[in-house]
């Protein structure tokens, strides 16, 4: 055997690969997650209606359905994809849902539709993840328990639903969930992959167990569910590391670690549309994120929606200040970044030049979405006790808004988060240039000049964090 493409390859220690390739995997932390979830939008449930909005911002970190899934869950996701890439999605209990969900249907022989181009290139995630972000500004649902379990709920039914509906196999994480765009874009820069260990092994295999149709529907040691070819993996690809190839691989060539350089699933490859589509947005949102920690800085920030909402009262700030973070800023960045881009020498049309601009810029977004999802999980975290003790957290509300409760400190100060997240920029925008170096040539000035301005902004802003201005 050729050296292997894999080193530190998890499923050579033998106690993990027993847990990692046993029959129960990943079902059964799918399901025990499906608990908690259920467990949680129960607990919300019918709680935190008609409160004002200065209550809601207590609110949200003592009830334990909001401070879960707002305050650590989501946080942490982000975190999980730019270190170990999709591996929440091995135990994302919404997967489970929609699996039996289209076992279902082809039980009880029901006539399902196919997604379609549209769908099925993953645009509706762009589209949802825009409309969560618009309830989040518009009616705050992840500052009330009640709104947020309804989401919950809505994403089990959805799940379900998408399942019984839809022929694609993991129909809802390929077109519906709400951070499959985001999964699917930070999951990228990480080098643990799962990878073919020697691709010589693949080629001289005869039975291709891992791509048989007839092995799709077992329930356990089956082809890949997710009808993807392992051995010839692709950045992006929508892998759920459900480590199914693995299982049924007679060969034990399927390999969990660090894949090297020159692997396939580490290619440099340019974003694809949708996901180039998703980080325009990103890029506004997440600016509106970290800007948001500082106070004077975020009044500067909050200046155009402030004055549109001074100019039409009538629409709430909330909807204006979505306006501005998802759409009017966005509009002005990616218009700079395109004319820079132009002048410095990109002679293809647009649409290559936002492909490799968002290509560009798309490290340095995600790292600075894992410095705003580090200062929130820092600043919520000494909650969890609390909302432990207390999970619809109404009695720990009243006991810190009648002063009888100190309000728990946070675990780090901003400072403290800023200084590793901003070298943590630092390091991602140089490794960038080196991966900008693969996008068509006549791209790589948009691509450079997005990096450079992603890496301006969001850097500036974490030495204000660092320094404590």
């Amino acid at each position: 055997m050729n050296r292997s493409q894999v080193s530190h390859d998890v499923l050579s220690w033998k106690p993990v690969r027993r847990m990692l390739l046993w029959s129960g995997f990943p079902v059964v932390f799918q399901a025990m997650a499906l608990v908690v979830v259920v467990a949680l939008a129960v607990n919300g449930f019918g709680i935190g209606q008609g409160m004002k909005g200065e209550d809601l911002m207590t609110l949200r970190k003592t009830n334990l359905t909001t401070l879960v899934v707002w305050g650590l869950w989501w946080p942490a996701m982000i975190g999980v994809a730019l270190l170990l890439g999709r591996a929440w999605c091995t135990v994302c209990p919404m997967e489970l849902v929609n699996r039996a969900g289209g076992a279902i249907a082809r039980r009880i022989g029901w006539p399902r539709a196919r997604l379609g181009r549209f769908i099925g290139a993953g645009w509706l995630i762009v589209v949802i993840y825009m409309a969560l972000q618009l309830l989040v500004a518009g009616y705050s649902i992840h500052r009330v328990p009640h709104y947020t379990a309804l989401f919950i709920f809505v994403l089990v039914g959805g799940a379900l639903a998408t399942g019984l509906v839809f022929r694609e196999p993991r129909s809802f994480c390929q077109a519906f969930c709400p951070a499959g765009a985001l999964l699917s874009v930070y999951g990228r820069y990480t080098p643990l992959q799962l990878e073919a260990r020697d691709p010589s092994v693949c080629d001289s295999c005869t039975t291709k167990d891992c791509v048989r149709p007839e092995n799709r529907d077992r329930f356990d040691k089956r082809s890949c569910p997710s009808m993807l070819v392992p051995f010839r993996r692709e950045p992006s690809d929508g892998c759920v590391l459900c480590l199914q190839c693995a299982k049924v691989c007679p060969h034990g060539n399927m390999g969990l670690g660090l894949a090297a350089a020159d692997a396939p699933i580490r290619r440099s490859t340019m974003l694809r549309p949708v996901e180039a589509a998703f980080v325009m947005i990103a890029l506004g949102f997440v600016a509106h994120e970290v800007i948001g920690e500082v106070k004077w800085l975020d009044a500067f920030f909050h200046a155009a929606p402030l004055w549109l909402n001074a100019q039409v009262p009538s629409v709430s700030f909330g909807w204006w200040e979505a306006f501005w973070f998802l759409g009017l800023f966005p509009l002005i960045v990616w218009s700079a970044i395109s004319g820079i881009g132009y002048l410095a020498g990109h002679r293809g049309g647009l649409k290559s030049l936002l492909l490799a601009a968002a290509t560009g810029a798309a490290p340095v977004v995600a790292v600075a979405h894992l410095a705003k999802a580090a200062a929130k999980v820092s600043a919520w975290g000494g909650f969890l006790p609390l909302a432990v003790h207390d999970p619809n957290g109404l009695e720990t509300f009243r006991a810190i808004t009648q002063k009888t409760l100190a309000l728990p400190s946070g675990w780090l100060g901003l400072s403290l988060v800023g200084w590793p997240m901003l070298f943590g920029t630092l390091l991602i925008a140089w490794r960038a240039l080196a991966w900008a170096r693969h996008v068509p040539g006549n791209s790589l000035p948009a691509a450079r000049t997005a990096l450079a301005v992603s890496f301006l902004l969001f850097a500036s802003v974490l030495t204000i964090w660092a320094w404590g201005a």
